[in-house]
């Protein structure tokens, strides 16, 4: 069991006739021994830049890596002892399943072909590729492929996995079976991991924190449970969460509400100064179609799913999304009633996105 931490680390690009890119900007992270943590964000913010920094497949610019303790910014990637799965999977065509899982320790020259044989045996049953081990790449799903790679990874017996974007090449039913596979593999051997991904479902459903991104920067670090129940961010209410959380900007009156138009008003769940300039964000499963108690509201639009329904609807100034039962039927023009729980509203600054809770 492995801990990993980062301290202030940092990665600034630099070219000629160009001005510098700083792509990571001071992260300090403290993993448990056993824990999958997910990096969750959006492209370009500076995730899988981490990823490699810590694998040794990038420079540092800047701060430390260590695990147990112990720095390895100055090792080399073949001596960190890092299992990494890439989202292009990164398989040798001409090789066979178990070729590709015995290459790795083949090339290390540690272990006895015995050994190597046992190894690639045993990481194949607890992955299912048993009856694939004499199959090339090129015969393989994009799951078998995506299952070799992190095999491959597995087989080192690593002190930290890296998995980057591991999932992104699945179509829907193979994700869904194969991060089932992924969070039941990363639990039965406690490898400690990081996993990078803009999948919020992903990392929601695999991860035991996630660090939310942004800019090269951690916006939130918490539970699954704490980044989408407490946003720290609107950034990070925005990002999480499907439908994505209705933001609507106000003023505080002097009543402690948010006027969110001329006739539109919502109570916020803790005091803010009047005349303060917020953004008020209410979850579409929080609002609650009512009978004839609060605002009014036109249906502009309902999707009718199998579980539930997201129906579009226009206020004064103001449109919000509402998640409905699967009873619910709407039609376009239909007038109704939305009332939100203060509780479960969150208020955010308007300048500085920061949660006012």
């Amino acid at each position: 069991m492995t801990q990993l931490e980062l301290r202030e680390l940092r990665k600034t690009y630099r070219s000629r006739g160009r001005p510098a890119v700083d792509a990571v900007r001071g992260i300090d992270l403290a993993l448990r021994s056993g824990e999958l943590l997910g990096l969750l964000g959006p492209s370009g913010c500076g995730k899988s830049t981490t990823l490699r920094m810590i694998a040794g497949l990038e420079t540092v610019t800047g701060g430390d890596i260590l695990v147990d303790g112990r720095s390895v910014i100055q090792s080399p990637a073949q001596a960190r002892n890092m299992g990494v799965a890439f989202e292009n999977y990164a398989l040798y065509p001409p090789l066979t399943v178990a070729e590709n899982l015995a290459f790795g320790l083949k090339a290390r020259r540690r272990a006895a072909r015995g050994d190597v044989t046992r190894k690639v045996a045993d990481i194949a049953e607890r992955v299912g590729l048993t009856d694939l081990l004499d199959a090339r790449p090129a015969g393989l799903s994009s799951g078998q492929k995506q299952r070799v790679s992190l095999a491959r990874a597995l087989i080192r017996e690593p002190d930290v996995l890296l998995l980057d974007e591991p999932l992104s090449h699945l179509d829907a039913a193979q994700r869904d079976t194969t991060r089932r596979e992924l969070k039941r593999i990363q639990r039965d051997l406690g490898h400690t991991t990081i996993l990078v991904t803009h999948d919020q479902e992903e990392a929601l459903s695999l991860a035991d924190r996630i660090a939310v991104m942004r800019d090269g920067v951690i916006q939130q670090l918490g539970t699954p449970y704490e980044i989408y129940d407490s946003p720290a961010h609107v950034f990070v209410a925005d990002f999480v969460g499907e439908p994505a959380i209705n933001l609507l900007n106000g003023i505080v009156t002097d009543d402690g509400q948010a006027r969110l138009s001329e006739s539109v008003r919502i109570a916020l769940p803790v005091p803010v100064a009047a005349g303060r300039e917020v953004v008020v964000g209410i979850r579409p499963e929080d609002l609650r179609l009512s009978g004839g108690e609060g605002l009014s509201a036109r249906v502009v639009a309902h999707e009718p799913l199998l579980e539930s329904g997201i129906a579009t609807l226009a206020l004064e100034g103001v449109e919000l999304v509402v998640l409905t039962g699967p009873e619910v039927r709407l039609a376009h023009g239909d007038d109704v009633h939305v009332t939100a729980d203060p509780d479960l509203t969150h208020v955010f600054d308007a300048e500085t996105g920061d949660s006012l809770r």
